[in-house]
């Protein structure tokens, strides 16, 4: 429930802190659509180590959804969460070399 996410979150949980980054940017459990909170919530998850808000906010800042669209910061954070194995991150940044005519 989001009074129990709600609670991690006060803890400092990064992957409760991710999760609900992750709600109000699709805006599920009943809240407001917010991508912009959802990505200051996924801002807070990366700074506690979350690797899969390193990859959200490389999306969002791929698509400008909560942000304005920043390809350069977009790689960055794709590149952070590759390095540490995330694999979607991996796949991400090939497409990135691929929009960009690199097939190298």
């Amino acid at each position: 429930t989001l009074a129990m996410i709600q609670a991690r979150v006060a803890k400092k949980d990064p992957e409760a802190i991710f999760y609900l980054g992750l709600k109000y940017f699709f805006g599920h459990l009943g809240l407001q659509k917010d991508a912009r909170k959802g990505v200051v919530l996924y801002t807070e998850a990366v700074e506690l180590g979350s690797i899969e808000a390193l990859f959200n906010l490389g999306h969002a800042y791929d698509t400008g959804e909560g942000v304005q669209e920043d390809k350069v910061k977009a790689t960055e954070f794709y590149t952070k969460a590759a390095l540490q194995g995330h694999v979607m991150s991996r796949h991400n940044l090939g497409a990135c070399e691929n929009q960009k005519g690199n097939y190298d």
